[in-house]
């Protein structure tokens, strides 16, 4: 995190109409933010310098290419087992959100979600790495 930005976000969100009103939610709040509409976008964000990496993900679950387990599960084993992770889905499938929060995610938001909650949600994930 740079001293002038509360962190830098990656968005993984396949619809474009959603994913622009949070990156337009999120750069208001002075993030920086990285975009992917599909999960293999995703993996060449956290595929990059360590510089480049975010320091907070959120994260659709049914996305195109790659879905948002697998692009979980590399992050864990593969990437950085430490980057919080949130999800936001549309699914409700209790089993899916079982399997997603055994993978270690910071919070687990359902659309539609208010902005106040995925600001929350990630101010919460983003606190134990502020100094």
């Amino acid at each position: 995190m740079t001293v002038n930005s509360p962190g830098r976000v990656l968005i993984v969100e396949d619809n474009a109409e959603l994913l622009a009103v949070l990156e337009e939610l999120l750069v208001r709040q002075g993030y920086q933010v990285l975009k992917a509409q599909n999960g293999v976008q995703a993996l060449v964000h956290l595929t990059g310098a360590a510089s480049d990496l975010p320091d907070v993900m959120v994260l659709d679950v049914g996305l195109p290419l790659q879905n948002g387990v697998t692009v979980l599960d590399f992050v864990r084993n593969a990437v950085r087992s430490s980057l919080p992770v949130i999800i936001l889905t549309a699914s409700a499938d209790p089993d899916q959100e079982a399997e997603l929060r055994k993978l270690g995610v910071s919070g687990y938001l359902h659309k539609p979600a208010s902005a106040e909650h995925i600001l929350a949600a990630i101010s919460e994930a983003l606190a134990p790495h502020k100094r």
